[in-house]
């Protein structure tokens, strides 16, 4: 009868130091992410909506958009959370990144690039990319309208040069942004 107590109490700490084992680390956040295959649909939708607005000429009257240099948002190190620890792909089969610190930049991204682009109140941008950043946002980071802040800024900002020449770069950088939050999905859901 003994050994039959301490295989059960032998079952039940492995048990529970296996459920432990799987939390992750001491102090680590969940992960804001609900990644379906669906994600990887929206952000490539996102990512398109976001190519198909820099080919609106009409938009940049006055330059060629495509000449201009993109200008990404640096604030986050949304890059840098997104790296590979061990970056030499030519020696390792296995990338390590901090998937929620990473997810956790690319959300931080998300909400500014709305922000931004909902303050030049333009229903082309309105309509293709902050309504496919919105879809990203409550299908595939548990964020739902009523979480996002409205735009703190509501102006019209196609009427000058340097705004229009402005959305272009800023268009550019998270068209840049969105190939990252393509790459970033694309890899954590082939694991």
């Amino acid at each position: 009868m003994i050994p039959n107590v301490y295989l059960v109490v032998s079952i039940a700490c492995l048990a529970l130091l296996w459920r432990c084992s799987i939390g992750g680390p001491v102090g680590a956040r969940e992960s804001p992410l609900n990644l379906t295959g669906k994600c990887n649909e929206l952000a490539r939708s996102l990512l398109w909506n976001v190519s198909a607005v820099l080919e609106m000429d009409h938009l940049f009257s006055g330059f060629d958009c495509s000449q201009q240099n993109a200008e990404v948002h640096l604030r986050r190190q949304t890059v840098s959370a997104c790296t590979p620890q061990n970056s030499n792909c030519a020696h390792s089969a296995v990338l390590n990144i901090d998937e929620n610190e990473c997810l956790q930049r690319i959300l931080e991204d998300l909400h500014y690039y709305r922000e931004t682009l909902r303050a030049y109140s333009n229903p082309e941008l309105t309509n293709s990319v902050v309504w496919s950043i919105d879809d990203l946002l409550q299908n595939c980071f548990s964020v739902s309208v009523m979480d996002i802040s409205p735009a703190k800024v509501s102006v019209d900002h196609q009427k000058s040069f340097q705004e229009r020449l402005q959305l272009c770069k800023v268009l550019k950088g998270f068209n840049l942004r969105t190939i990252t939050i393509n790459r970033v999905f694309n890899y954590i859901l082939s694991k």
